[in-house]
């Protein structure tokens, strides 16, 4: 498939331009953001950070964990964004809350570490102040000694929206957002064959990266940096063919061709990666008769037959589902990428202080396999050796993006970030010019304009 010329930006490239409108697979109408430039202080400057603190991490929905994280009454986990923590516990009547990690009494940290289990209650270390599971104060230490003045206000924990998503858990510290379920809008109801409530987390890798998180966000929405990049790829990536789509509140989505090698090749024989492919799926490469244009629905009538030998029910799949990514981003700081066998989630984070650096959470879910040949795509680096069971919680892995360890192509990308901070902070650098193939890009800033007031 070579490369068209004519390309149309509002039309880019659809995947299936036959699908019925109300398809998953349909392209979405076109969204004008423009085509930049984009302003270069947002990435470095410190009145950005300010401001995003307060316009815009305090008005959107931030991930917080997962609900197989706390499965008992008085199991917590403590989510930090930028300077913020969050108590997300369960209750005893089983509902989960959220809570700023801050007692009222002299502005302590009630909870440490990243999660527990609670007995009677959350104690706050400095004073022993007690507070019940569902936020609501139980003993305040040597209440004579304070006039009843100062005790006449709430005492109970801050509490801040809490709403669950297929097993994900997301807190809003803004009473007014609207619902989670309307924030994602088309996510919901595509990602529904998927069962995302039904997988586990089987590899949590973290890191921290010399560079902003919207340097992250920016690199990992386009799929137009991977030929200079990961030219590794190429053979089994159709990098430039994405289908791109844009929805209200940020939302972006883009489906890229696997088992379908990059149009900047044009090779005329099979090539190891897509040989590989095929002998994952038990495809016989040495028999093959089709072309390498014939290799991608070939992989997906195999899957599927596969499936079939498994018990699997992938009914509910198209079948471009069954080889290529659907990869979802969820404003302002999540891509999730959906497979059949499993997902993975990127996660960005800002760091508490400094705008240069943020903090990258690499998160593989899984449906538990004990059959180890089903496993997701080989680009998301799970380990050979990995638990795909999901009975054990997967212990996260800090690693220095220095030394490597996140997987060949985050630490390719790792690498790359840094430069781009140092490049976006030069006084030659005018701002960010977009093309078409980085119409996620635009739209992600479009979105997040609106919440800073530009």
């Amino acid at each position: 498939m070579s490369m068209n010329r004519a390309y149309d930006f509002r039309v880019n490239w659809p995947i299936n331009p036959a699908a019925p409108a109300d398809s998953h697979e349909a392209k979405a109408p076109f969204v004008d953001n423009g085509s930049g430039p984009i302003s270069p202080e947002r990435y470095y400057s410190l009145d950005w950070m300010e401001r995003e603190r307060t316009r815009l991490w305090a008005r959107v929905w931030n991930w917080a964990g997962r609900v197989e994280d706390i499965p008992e009454p008085g199991d917590f986990l403590n989510f930090r964004i930028g300077r913020e923590s969050f108590i997300v516990i369960r209750g005893d009547d089983g509902v989960v809350r959220a809570f700023f990690n801050v007692c009222p009494h002299r502005g302590n940290r009630l909870l440490g570490g990243e999660t527990g289990s609670l007995a009677n209650g959350i104690t706050c270390p400095f004073h022993n102040w007690r507070f019940a599971f569902d936020g609501t104060i139980e003993h305040v230490t040597d209440r004579e000694t304070f006039r009843p003045e100062a005790l006449c206000r709430d005492l109970n924990l801050g509490e801040v929206r809490c709403e669950i998503w297929e097993g994900f858990i997301f807190v809003n510290m803004d009473p007014d957002a609207p619902p989670l379920v309307e924030h994602l809008g088309p996510l919901p109801e595509h990602a529904l064959p998927y069962r995302l409530a039904d997988m586990r987390i089987i590899r949590r890798v973290q890191s921290v990266w010399e560079a902003n998180w919207k340097v992250g966000v920016d690199g990992f929405a386009e799929a137009y940096h991977v030929h200079c990049i990961h030219p590794q790829i190429l053979p089994v990536f159709n990098d430039y063919h994405s289908q791109i789509d844009l929805y209200p509140n940020g939302m972006t989505r883009a489906i890229t061709k696997f088992a379908e090698e990059s149009p900047r090749l044009e090779s005329v024989e099979l090539t190891p990666g897509l040989k590989a492919m095929m002998a994952e799926v038990g495809l016989d490469p040495e028999t093959f008769e089709g072309t390498v244009a014939d290799v991608r629905p070939a992989v997906q009538q195999a899957k599927r037959r596969r499936a079939g030998d498994l018990g699997l029910d992938w009914s509910a799949f198209l079948d471009g589902q069954l080889t290529d990514d659907w990869n979802y981003f969820i404003f302002p700081n999540i891509l999730l990428g959906l497979h059949p066998e499993g997902a993975n989630l990127l996660y960005f984070r800002p760091h508490p202080h400094d705008p240069r650096r943020f903090v990258f959470d690499v998160i593989i879910l899984m449906h538990p396999q004990k059959d180890r040949s089903i496993r997701p795509p080989a680009y998301m680096g799970l380990p050979d050796d990995a638990d795909l069971s999901g009975e054990t919680p997967a212990e996260t892995i800090v690693v220095d993006w220095r030394e490597g360890g996140l997987g060949e192509l985050f630490d390719q990308d790792s690498n790359l970030f840094t430069q781009i901070q140092e490049g976006v902070e030069s006084l030659g650098f005018r701002g960010a010019i977009l093309s078409g193939q980085e119409q996620r890009v635009g739209h992600f800033h479009a979105e997040l304009d609106r919440y800073m007031g530009e």
